[in-house]
């Protein structure tokens, strides 16, 4: 989304009402190499940590296993210092997009101060283009690394406010290490300690975590509202999926950059899922840009470009109901308020003219600049059977039973079974189709809900969390109306574990056994979008209409 009617204020307020704010940089751990190549895929899709399922796993010998799940986590910041402003030996030349888990983000909003227990991870992206159609900047390139920091005092008494930092970045080349031990206090804890701003943490280069204690908070049910032409501010994004964060500063397009700032886009997850598994963005897709100015251009870490205040709030939509007659049926809003102030509550779509044309002549992927993005390159991959880590976000996170119950879970038993009809039988029914929210097959096409009788018996009960042994199928139809496929969850144990022990399976044709996409415990495409608004990660709610 580039956008070329204002020029915002350096001291613009923003007071963005979200639903999980921002709010930490990892900082500048060891250094690594920039010739690395982690695995494709690496950041899993998952649930956040509960009370009951930490974040991390920490073995005797202090060595961590990598985590994963990280981009469901609070995105914090991207500071990047290349090697272009340090002579060419910038001791951390990447972008590091920083991710604080939620729990610990929870709790130093409402404390002030980092839990034992908070981990960040620090992924790192080197510096790909220099220059595109917003003009001479730096754009993220590929994946070279990841690394990460905890705070425990059960694992690491004798560690100077009882942080430990890892890299699981191979220095070769390469994969990820699944498994990293902590450096030496000296590598780290030190500098940290003399220069991180709050509790070894660089929270200085951060203003959403500075401005933490007043976040506005609101529920969101929906990603975005229009109402004859005009959008309500979007609210609770930075639970979306960050995508990237493209930065064209003044100093580097002679003072005069039609976007000076930091970028930090999100999409919403339903569409993020749908890119992920066919390579397109839906008719519904959302993306929000959150404008960031410039602050220091310095640190220890060297010279570089770190994130100053909130300065303003762009969105783009595609949606065909709503702008039939737009290229590519998207359309653009700001929020920012001219001359500073804060973001206004509603906006109306720019002019064809003053975005689209650029978007359709410059961006990699139907109007948006996947070029520069990291996140969403990812995500097209994964629909195109690139090759992909374990913690792909279609792949299983655990293992699975055989059966739940009378029920089959084998792929090829279980595509039998949903053909036989039983689930006809449920007590719990949908009377007729809806249409889907969810990225199953084609977007909003017919869907209809059955419950097992464990599973609608807890719901009617109202129970926070479902037994073992409740199980939802969803019918899915084409556009003609026809039968087209199946998806199935089954709770696997009594405890949900953020998800992981769900089984989720989908399958797109109801003669084809091997038309799975998806099919396993804990994956992590399914939980991301079933945690939002849900019941234990059932959508459909109490009673079935």
């Amino acid at each position: 989304m580039h956008t070329n009617t204002r020029t915002p204020s350096r001291h613009l307020a923003l007071a963005v009402t979200l639903l999980a704010v921002p709010g930490i940089a990892a900082c500048n751990g060891p250094e690594t190499s920039t010739t690395s190549s982690p695995d494709a895929g690496e950041a899993a899709r998952t649930t956040a940590p509960t009370a009951d399922t930490p974040a991390f796993t920490i073995g005797a010998d202090g060595e961590l296993t990598r985590p994963q799940g990280y981009r469901e986590w609070v995105f914090v910041g991207e500071p990047v210092t290349p090697n272009a402003m340090n002579q060419g030996k910038a001791p951390f030349p990447e972008f590091h997009s920083v991710y604080i888990d939620p729990k610990s983000y929870e709790a130093y909003r409402t404390t002030g101060t980092f839990p034992d227990g908070t981990i960040l991870i620090k992924e790192l992206s080197a510096v790909g283009a220099t220059s595109a159609a917003s003009g001479k900047g730096l754009f993220m390139g590929e994946y070279i690394g990841l690394e990460a920091t905890v705070k425990s005092k059960e694992h690491f008494p004798d560690e100077p406010g009882n942080w430990a930092y890892y890299s699981f970045t191979n220095p070769a080349g390469g994969a990820l290490s699944t498994t990293a031990k902590p450096f030496p206090t000296k590598d780290c804890n030190a500098c940290h300690q003399t220069s991180a701003a709050d509790d070894f943490v660089f929270t200085q280069y951060y203003p959403v975590l500075r401005g933490a204690k007043t976040e506005e908070r609101a529920e969101t049910s929906e990603p975005f509202t229009i109402a004859d032409g005009v959008l309500q501010r979007p609210r609770g994004y930075r639970q979306w999926v960050f995508v990237g964060e493209p930065l064209t500063p003044n100093d580097r397009n002679g003072g005069k950059a039609p976007f000076p700032e930091f970028h930090s886009v999100y999409i919403d997850p339903p569409s993020y899922a749908h890119l992920a598994k066919t390579g397109k963005f839906r008719d519904g897709t959302i993306l929000v840009k959150e404008l960031v100015e410039v602050g220091s251009k310095s640190a220890v870490s060297g010279k570089g470009y770190f994130m100053g205040e909130f300065i303003g709030l762009e969105a783009t939509i595609k949606s065909a109901e709503h702008f039939p007659n737009e290229p590519g049926n998207w359309a653009y809003f700001s929020f920012t308020s001219e001359g500073g102030g804060p973001v206004k509550d509603t906006a109306k779509a720019f002019p064809t003219s003053a975005c689209n044309a650029c978007h359709q002549s410059n961006a990699a992927d139907d109007f948006v600049f996947t070029q520069h993005y990291p996140v969403l390159r990812d995500a097209i991959g994964t629909s195109k059977g690139k090759p992909l880590a374990t913690d792909n976000q279609w792949q299983p996170t655990g293992p699975h039973p055989a059966k739940v119950g009378a029920i089959p879970l084998g792929r090829v038993a279980l595509h039998a079974w949903l053909n036989g009809g039983d689930y006809a039988k449920w007590p719990a029914k949908q009377a007729s189709t809806h249409p889907g929210r969810g990225p199953h097959t084609t977007p909003n096409s017919p869907v209809r809900v059955f419950y097992n009788a464990t599973l609608a018996d807890s719901l009617k009960a109202g129970n926070v969390e479902h037994p073992k042994g409740s199980v939802a199928v969803k019918e899915m139809f084409g556009d003609e109306g026809k039968l087209g496929g199946w998806a199935v969850m089954a709770k696997t144990s009594a405890q949900s574990e953020a998800g992981k022990n769900w089984f989720w399976y989908e399958v797109t044709s109801t003669t084809d056994a091997g038309a799975v996409p998806a099919a396993g415990n804990g994956i992590p495409g399914c939980i991301g979008c079933h945690t939002v608004g849900s019941s234990d990660l059932i959508l459909s709610g109490w009673p079935l209409q």
